[in-house]
């Protein structure tokens, strides 16, 4: 197979004419677009409006983040209401700051921007998908996305979620484009470098990443040497900045070591009701080395946490297994029992489809599935490594539902779900 192709069977599929009974022209596709962004951005609005409140005070992360941004918005320091200088990592907390020197403090504006940043990730996907894929998988995934429970919650909230998604589904658009093209190459880097900005685990999409794009590169090492330059030079300000403040080398957040033992300590691995998740406050809160400075708090949990892992390496694969349980928990601690049944009711059929799709990929020897899987293993190794929740897997669940689509269009039509086995050169994928 030609880089920066797919196979002759698969263009097929990718001009797949089923949704609409015949080839949309380009300005009917926008329509659909147009139609799409705003099924998403209204199921966003009203999940806000009537049931999170527009004036709803945000609470734990999400009130230390927005601390931060209204510092910054009124000329202050980049600090949130702890103390820390460097705990939250910066692209969501700047773009709140932006948004209140804008408009000012306002809570409902970062609601709507959140639900804006969901809406766009769901134009995004039906773009990848509908390219990568064919229309009808991609219009399914990208559906499902504008109204799935989990994509839809994280916009209630002043939390990163909604920009990593959004920024972790464009570089995967970028990434089935790179390699073969070094200008699409460096624009994959630099959209993995500000997912990483937004949650530093995210870089694992870049490490990912290149394993796919190697493989297409004709100019292999002019692509890997461009790819660190800009991916590293994106990150570069924000360590200059920490630098000069803590004198230390901070890539971007003081918190790995934080993190890392929070999801393996003794109190996790011996609480049935904490494996696979992190420390919770109260628990946190005797603990002197919470009260060391803020480098050196990171230093020395993150010391601990190698230690215990050292200690009791027997224990690790039983932890890792309830932390994968935890990142694919169907049943998930919520605060009413309809929420709850909503989230198992919608979750359960997409992780079938979602196991339906790879099994039938690697059956098939589809590759243009492998890609898509770049997101989903960044998250299932972050929640090896740390911790895991719904929260963690959040920026690969648009992903998860483009395969589950791939899934079941596979099982409805199998004959056309089949036609991605041919290895011959096709059409440039554009």
């Amino acid at each position: 197979m030609k880089p920066g192709t797919i196979p002759e069977a698969t263009t097929t599929e990718a001009r797949d004419t089923t949704v609409v009974g015949h080839r949309p022209s380009r300005c009917g596709w926008w329509r659909v677009h147009a139609i799409l962004f705003v099924a998403a951005l209204a199921a966003r609005l009203a999940f806000q409006g009537g049931l999170v409140g527009w004036s709803t005070p945000p609470k734990d992360d999400a009130a230390l983040y927005d601390s931060i941004a209204a510092s910054l918005s009124q000329g202050g320091a980049y600090v949130d209401a702890e103390g820390y200088r460097s705990r939250r990592a910066p692209a969501f907390t700047f773009l709140l700051a932006g948004l209140y020197a804008t408009v000012g403090h306002s809570w409902p504006a970062a609601r709507v921007t959140q639900a804006v940043l969901g809406a766009a990730a769901c134009s995004i996907l039906l773009s990848l998908g509908s390219a990568w894929l064919g229309r009808r998988v991609g219009l399914a995934a990208a559906l499902a996305c504008a109204i799935f429970p989990y994509t839809v919650y994280w916009s209630g909230h002043l939390l990163s979620e909604p920009l990593c998604t959004l920024l972790t589904t464009a570089s995967t658009w970028a990434l089935l484009r790179a390699g073969s093209d070094l200008r699409l190459t460096a624009t994959w880097a630099f959209l993995c470098a500000l997912a990483t900005l937004t949650r530093p685990n995210m870089g694992l999409l870049f490490v990912l990443g290149m394993a796919w794009i190697l493989p297409l590169s004709r100019r292999r090492w002019a692509a890997v040497a461009l790819a660190l330059a800009v991916f590293c030079l994106a990150l570069s300000p924000w360590a200059v900045r920490n630098y000069l403040v803590h004198h230390a080398f901070v890539p971007i957040t003081s918190m790995g070591g934080v993190v890392l033992w929070e999801g393996n300590n003794p109190i996790v691995a011996a609480t049935p009701y904490l494996r696979g998740r992190s420390l919770t406050a109260d628990l946190e809160k005797n603990d002197p080395a919470f009260d060391l400075p803020e480098l050196e708090q990171d230093r020395v949990l993150g010391r601990r946490a190698l230690r215990f892992i050292r200690e009791r390496a027997g224990d690790m694969p039983g932890l890792v297994g309830s932390k994968s349980l935890r990142l694919w928990n169907v049943f998930p601690a919520l605060e009413t029992s309809w929420q709850r049944w909503l989230a198992a009711a919608t979750l359960i059929p997409v992780l079938a489809m979602f196991g339906l799709g790879v099994v039938g990929a690697c059956a098939r020897q589809d590759v243009r599935v492998f890609p898509l899987l770049v997101p989903v293993f960044t998250v299932m190794l972050t929640a090896a490594i740390y911790w895991a929740d719904a929260r963690i897997r959040a920026p690969a669940d648009p992903m998860i539902l483009l395969v589950a689509s791939y899934g079941l269009w596979s099982v409805l039509d199998p004959r056309r779900g089949g036609e991605g086995r041919s290895s011959k050169p096709g059409t440039p994928l554009l």
